[in-house]
């Protein structure tokens, strides 16, 4: 990785959590007024994780888009699903166990150690 392609990739890093950051404002200050839209069991924590998934998984998509960058990792991808999950959680009333999500978690250092070795 060039290091032009390292300092674009760690400005997606800042964009996405200064997006996430924007975004969770956003929604509790709408929650304040409220006019946070009320869907199934969501509250503004939904809102936010929800936000944050799918900014994340755009941000994914597009530097995997971009050739001056390196493809995201494991832990992106990961980070931006689960994030997803927790936020749909609410809406359509998916409870995934936090047993599950430990698991995730581990299969995601596992693969991140073997893209390491190639």
């Amino acid at each position: 990785m060039t290091t032009q392609g390292k300092g674009t990739l760690q400005r997606l890093d800042v964009y996405f959590w200064a997006g996430a950051l924007i975004w969770a404002g956003l929604v509790f200050g709408a929650d304040s007024l409220g006019i946070l839209p009320q869907i199934g069991q969501a509250n503004s924590w939904s809102w936010v994780f929800l936000g944050a998934g799918v900014f994340g998984i755009v941000l994914n998509f597009l530097s995997q888009s971009l050739s001056n960058i390196s493809n995201p990792t494991a832990w992106d991808w990961g980070w931006a699903i689960l994030f997803l999950l927790i936020g749909l959680g609410a809406f359509i009333t998916f409870n995934v166990p936090g047993w599950l999500f430990l698991i995730a978690i581990g299969v995601l250092i596992l693969l991140s150690a073997f893209r390491g070795r190639e």
